[in-house]
């Protein structure tokens, strides 16, 4: 009974901060003037949410903020941001919690809420964030984007990398920050390459 309880406890306690995130880009620019130590954004109204996560006003919000060192959903600003504040705000990671040195941590909240991913330097100073986006509804958010409506939106990038099974686009909206979206480099016929996730990256703060 006791295991149960405790479980129990851990779920609602997850659900709860899980509630703290924005899933909308459209929210994180609204409160981009908050202290990046407050990492997590208010939530909105599920149908402004929605709406502001398709196609390329979601594609242009993405690299608005990046250019801040931002990706939806959160305030955090990479270069910046301590990864204590999350753990803070957060509690602890899926993933990564009993690392140390320059390593990464992972938030899977699960229920449509989202996954996200933090670089994390010695210092303990975020370099790197990354919005998974969620699963259970492809037609909105990161995983409704594709590499054509990222090309459509702005244009063919300068730079394309590949890492394993993986194909990154990567721009440039600042000279601080790095913006990728992130797929696979195949796909089968007659599929369409959907971006897995969004990362914005600070180079300068990899260390």
């Amino acid at each position: 009974m006791k295991n149960k309880l405790k479980q129990t406890m851990k779920l609602t306690n997850k659900l709860a901060l899980a509630g703290l995130i924005a899933v909308s880009s459209m929210a994180a620019m609204s409160h981009s003037n908050v202290n990046a130590a407050s990492t997590a954004a208010p939530a909105q109204s599920a149908a402004t949410s929605l709406s502001a996560q398709k196609g390329s006003t979601y594609i242009k919000s993405i690299y608005m903020l990046a250019s801040e060192g931002k990706i939806p959903g959160l305030n955090a600003i990479a270069g910046k941001t301590k990864i204590s504040d999350v753990h803070y705000k957060w509690g602890i990671p899926d993933v990564g919690g009993d690392l140390k040195g320059n390593h990464y941590e992972l938030y899977n909240f699960g229920m449509g809420q989202g996954a996200y991913g933090f670089g994390i330097n010695k210092s303990g100073v975020i370099y790197d964030l990354r919005n998974f986006g969620q699963s259970i509804d492809r037609t909105v958010g990161v995983k409704s984007l594709t590499f054509a409506s990222v090309i459509k939106t702005l244009g063919m990038p300068k730079e394309v990398r590949y890492s394993g099974t993986d194909k990154i686009y990567v721009y440039h909206p600042s000279k601080l920050y790095e913006l990728k979206f992130v797929g696979p480099s195949k796909v089968a016929k007659g599929q369409v390459a959907h971006i897995d996730h969004i990362n914005v990256y600070a180079g300068k703060a990899n260390t």
